[in-house]
């Protein structure tokens, strides 16, 4: 890493950190004065979003500079070859400029002239966006070695002129008029209309090389904006409102804490009570470990971060008992991974509610506590199909059984115990309404910091910054693709695409049961090559119009699609986990498919049962009428 790539890492991580300070800080100290003193702060809200504006754009710089944005080459956009680092670096400059001028845009004329927070104008607060897209294109200029950097000039080039009807309203807002810029714009708009086609199918090409995922969904929403002769600081604006969205900061806040517990001895001891407890019985240990898969993964909202932190030590476990060859526990674990994204407060369940909620205005009431409801069921029912698989793995081999011990079954829960009381803690707080996910993420990390770092003396504050260091990353790599995907979701919403392919698929279609049946066919090609951000967010607004269309609730359609998503994760050739998988056991990703094959044709008889029985997904819902 060059010194000056090195110093804008050093900005970014700092600039992150103080974010997710304010961020946590302010949620908590606002929910005790509100309960307390029954008066919270009265800017809190709006401090918040934009502590997460400035958390989500200088974290996706970290990831930039360190490579983790997530595509399609495996999970993450690794460059192995020179050429193929050179095209990434260009088409992400390029796009990132764009980014840039639009966002530049959007600060001077997408706000009124004398709207002010705190008494500075709001522009201000919106300038981490333009910033951060500033600075992710000059770590890829930074990136590129010796004469490559050459490549630079092009993309920047191309990146400018297709911003040039947002370089335009710059121009206009600042009283200038300027007929080259003018003719610039024109071309930039008809030279779009004619190359948006092939030049998005060459960033969804490119995406199989490592081409950000962000970068793939900006610059394909880019160029149908500008294609249609639309603005194309509708992207940044967009990105803006979701982000605005009360919700949202429980997303890095829940990741946050996941990579402390992940961090944290908090994994053996799980895994030491779920041995006591479970250990009795014939494959109590395979089943221990889908329950400490389910757990981290619930709260990380990162499936990877489960395998890679805890695949090594329950893989031991699993073999180390006897009834588990190592291509089953190898397969048990993978499938099991993604499983928690059935459970609050899944990321995966946040997302899609609240672009449920965007959808379904006017049309029924629903609610994030709804989903959370909603997929429980079915998410135990996964659970205990992942879990009964090993019970009868155990129970074939006559696997050696661990006497039951209370006094060991009680030491173990009483060191988990704090870890334990979390997903309590959550239910309290908000089911009660005493809370609200952001408030309650905020919470969580307090409560952690304390627990695992006064209490257990686990997490000092050296571990703390590495633990930010690398989950901040991850939850920026998160919120960049979400801001992008919301960019294209108006697009498509805005052109009716939602309509015409319901009325195009209600006339070939008229029965629910081949709707549905093609439902999950195409959800699993999508989870298969699309993250859960932005499959959420792309995709759904397609398929939410059409559950309407088909008497399908939004909830059941919500279970549906999420538990299509984490069984996406493993299906051949580009699942995710297959490729985390290969990568934390050490073996080459095609034993990893046959490994999990046995894992994913249970995951679909589950997925059958969710589908075409309503209730698992309605039970818990009051008046789940449509």
């Amino acid at each position: 890493m060059s010194p000056a790539l090195k110093r804008l890492e050093q900005f970014s991580r700092w600039a992150a950190i103080a974010s997710s300070v304010i961020l946590v800080g302010v949620a908590v100290l606002d929910l005790i004065l509100a309960r307390v003193f029954f008066r919270g702060i009265a800017s809190a809200p709006r401090i918040l979003e934009h502590a997460l504006l400035a958390l989500a754009f200088f974290s996706a710089l970290q990831a930039t500079i360190k490579k983790t944005h997530l595509a399609l080459n495996g999970g993450s956009a690794a460059r192995s070859k020179v050429w193929q680092a050179t095209l990434i670096d260009s088409v992400s400059i390029a796009v990132d400029i764009i980014l840039f001028c639009a966002a530049l845009s959007l600060i001077f004329i997408g706000f009124e002239p004398g709207a002010r927070f705190l008494g500075l104008p709001i522009g201000l607060f919106v300038s981490p966006m333009a910033i951060g897209f500033f600075l992710m294109a000059l770590a890829g200029v930074l990136d590129l070695q010796g004469r490559l950097k050459l490549w630079a000039l092009p993309a920047v080039a191309i990146g400018l002129f297709l911003a040039a009807p947002a370089l335009l309203n710059l121009a206009y807002e600042a009283g200038l008029s300027l007929e080259f810029l003018e003719s610039l714009a024109d071309a930039a708009y008809a030279v779009a209309g004619v190359i948006k086609v092939p030049a998005i199918l060459f960033l969804a090409a490119a995406a199989f090389f490592g081409l950000p995922l962000y970068v793939v969904l900006s610059g394909t929403a880019a160029l149908l904006f500008l294609g249609s002769w639309s603005a194309i600081e509708l992207i940044p604006s967009e990105a803006y409102n979701l982000l605005k969205n009360a919700s949202m900061p429980a997303i890095p806040l829940f990741t946050i804490a996941g990579f402390i517990l992940s961090d944290s001895g908090a994994g053996k001891r799980l895994v030491a009570v779920f041995r006591e407890l479970f250990g009795w019985m014939p494959g109590g240990e395979a089943f221990a470990a889908v329950l400490v898969c389910t757990f981290f993964t619930t709260f990380t909202g990162a499936n990877g971060v489960t395998i890679l932190a805890l695949g090594g030590i329950l893989a031991y476990i699993l073999i180390e008992s006897g009834a588990y060859p190592e291509n089953y526990a190898h397969g048990l674990l993978t499938a099991s991974s993604s499983v928690g994204l059935l459970f609050p407060p899944s990321i995966a369940i946040i997302l899609y509610a609240v672009n449920a909620q965007f959808m379904v205005q006017g049309q029924g009431s629903f609610s994030i506590t709804d989903m959370f409801l909603g997929s429980l069921i079915p998410g135990l029912l996964m659970v205990l199909a992942m879990g009964g698989a090993g019970l009868v793995q155990g129970i074939r081999f006559k696997a050696s059984r661990k006497k039951f011990d209370g006094r060991a079954a009680l030491r173990a829960l009483r060191d988990a115990a704090p870890e334990l009381f979390i997903p309590v803690l959550i239910v309290i707080l908000y089911f009660s309404g005493f809370a609200g996910l952001t408030e309650i993420g905020a919470v969580t990390i307090v409560y952690l910091i304390v627990v695992e770092g006064i209490l257990k003396r686990e997490v000092g504050i050296k571990a703390l910054m590495s633990t930010l260091t690398s989950a901040l990353p991850v939850a920026g790599g998160a919120l960049i693709i979400i801001a992008a995907a919301r960019g294209l979701s108006f697009y498509i919403i805005d052109a009716g695409v939602p309509e015409i392919f319901a009325n195009w698929l209600g006339a070939a279609i008229q029965a629910r049961w081949a709707f549905l049946l093609l439902l999950n066919l195409g959800l699993l090609l999508v989870g298969c090559f699309m993250d859960v951000f932005s499959a959420v967010l792309v995709v759904s607004p397609l398929i939410i119009p059409l559950g309407f269309a088909y008497g399908v609730h939004p909830v059941h359609l919500g279970a549906i699609f999420i538990t299509n998503l984490s069984i996406g994760f493993l299906t051949p050739p580009i699942g995710m986990n297959l490729f985390l998988a290969s990568y934390a056991f050490n073996k080459p990703v095609i034993k990893i498919y046959k490994d999990v094959l046995p894992f994913f044709l249970i995951q679909l008889v589950v997925l059958f049962l969710i589908t075409w029985v309503p209730w698992f997904s309605l039970a818990l819902i009051p008046q789940a009428g449509m």
